[in-house]
């Protein structure tokens, strides 16, 4: 047996405040029928009180029952709409917001119904194939029923509706309906907020489409397996802490509501400790757009365009948000200003500026800078507010250096014999980087098909699967590769310039 839902259908076309004449005042506590057309007409008179008549109309429009209004909106639903019915604009937005990826279209009209007895929070809009689905944006479980059967609907999930469905919350019964009572179209913006998003929406779809076409042109190029914290190997401290600050803000903006975040972050430390790897790893992590260049990439020899380059930047960031911007050789652009360079001094102003833009607006854009050489960067930019958290990445330690090892070794066939400990001990004194253990594994592997004599085999074709599948780097291969390593590390002294006078006794 179906559930009828516990609503008057008529009260809203009766009023003790007016009666079927134009100037007829009803006695107290009859109810004589009127209709909204009859009340149209009245606001139109000259003798009218104009307060009195927008008080009844409100109080006219309060005794629509909520499923006729939500019906009149119906009447007009399309596509790329979206219904919300709640006591509170900005709590069912925000709840919806967490549901968003039900929506499976972009939202170009937005309508709110507010009511204050439904005891809730609903969402509505029109899935691919046009049907009706209602989301429900409560934390608790809500039943539908539809035909005598009853579907639960859990938090933040959605369920299509047809006629004559109900939906119960707290007690409270709306029923789905196709058409109101009574043609409601004249009062629509009486009773629901219109909010028009076409023009955004139509800009975004068009950066998609163009996003989505450059993909297609770019398909023959090879693909290569994204970078993430598994591949960098030790700077777990610098991970961590970068998790907190950009990764989690950009997967749960709820949680950091009414927070200030820092929107930019400066590593700093010798080359080659991973300061690129690890900023491209955490785009991947944050699943954000990444945008990568070098401190210089932007200048320019023409007075003005390095500080409308920066813009472009910056703007095409927001765009796209959430994007994670990596900018290494910082120090070439973010340098101390004086009164020398003055144009290098308004291109350090325009950063400033850029970054107090994305506090301003809490915009999900992160700025990651890169450099060796953390004392020529400008106080201003190194302060809270626009720079405000500073890492140093130094070489890796022992543990660090076995896990790069690992990473780099991970789809090469390496000796059982090979004494690692001792190789990580040397690289440990070395003071090494994870770039010079890279190229320590790479070297070695070289060595391995110099040994087995792969490249002469390449040379004469006469490679075979067999050659590649017995291969191993060996203990000997690491050693040469490692001393090598050493050999050059040691000989970074540079010879003096000029002519040496020769002496004599």
């Amino acid at each position: 047996m179906r559930i009828n839902p516990i609503t008057a259908r008529t009260n809203y076309y009766s009023s003790p405040a007016i009666s079927k004449t134009k100037n007829e005042v009803t006695p107290e506590g009859r109810t004589d029928l009127v209709d909204l057309n009859h009340l149209n007409l009245t606001c139109n008179q000259s003798m009218v009180n104009f307060k009195a008549t927008i008080d009844i109309s409100r109080m006219l429009i309060k005794q629509i029952p909520l499923d006729d209004k939500l019906a009149s909106l119906f009447q007009n639903f399309k596509l790329e709409d979206m219904i919300l019915v709640g006591k509170n604009l900005h709590e069912c937005a925000k709840e919806m917001y967490k549901s968003a990826g039900l929506v499976k279209n972009t939202i170009k009209r937005g309508f709110f119904i507010q009511d204050e007895t439904l005891g809730g929070k609903l969402g509505f809009f029109k899935n691919s194939i046009g049907d009706t689905e209602v989301i429900n944006l409560n934390d608790f479980e809500l039943p539908l029923t539809s035909n005598t059967k009853t579907y639960p609907l859990k938090p933040h999930d959605s369920f299509y509706v047809i006629e004559d469905d109900i939906i119960s919350i707290n007690g409270n019964l709306l029923t789905i309906k196709e058409k109101p009572k009574t043609d409601l179209s004249m009062y629509r913006k009486n009773f629901a907020k219109a909010f028009d998003f076409e023009k955004e929406a139509n800009k975004n779809i068009e950066k998609i489409n163009k996003k989505t076409i450059s993909q297609l042109m770019r398909t023959h190029q090879k693909t290569t397996t994204p970078v993430t914290f598994e591949q960098v190997g030790g700077l777990q401290e610098l991970k961590t802490s970068l998790k907190k600050d950009v990764i989690y803000p950009i997967r749960y903006p709820e949680a950091y509501e009414g927070m200030e975040l820092n929107h930019g972050f400066i590593l700093y430390g010798p080359p080659g400790t991973g300061k690129t790897h690890i900023a491209r790893a955490l785009a991947n992590e944050a699943g954000a757009n990444f945008i990568s260049l070098n401190g210089l990439d932007l200048e320019s020899k023409w007075v003005g365009e390095s500080e409308a380059n920066w813009r472009n930047l910056f703007e095409e960031a927001k765009e796209n948000q959430p994007t994670i911007i990596f900018v290494d050789e910082f120090d070439a652009v973010a340098r101390k200003r004086d009164s020398r360079d003055v144009y290098g001094d308004k291109v350090v102003n325009q950063i400033l500026t850029l970054m107090t833009d994305i506090d301003n607006e809490n915009a999900d854009v992160y700025v990651v800078a890169a450099t060796n050489n953390y004392k020529a960067l400008d106080s201003a930019i190194t302060r809270s507010g626009r720079f405000g958290k500073h890492y140093e990445v130094t070489p890796p330690d022992k543990e660090g250096l076995r896990e790069i090892f690992k990473i780099n070794t991970k789809n090469r066939k390496v000796d059982e014999n090979v004494d690692i400990e001792k190789m990580l001990d040397k690289l440990v004194e070395a003071k090494a980087t994870g770039a010079d253990m890279r190229h320590i594994v790479n070297e070695a592997h070289n060595n391995g098909f110099v040994r087995t004599g792969i490249f002469d085999k390449m040379e004469n074709s006469k490679l075979t699967s067999l050659d590649i599948s017995g291969f191993k780097i060996a203990q000997e291969d690491f050693d040469k590769a490692l001393n090598d390593f050493l050999k050059d590390k040691k000989d970074t002294s540079r010879k003096p310039v000029g002519f040496i006078k020769n002496q004599t006794s």
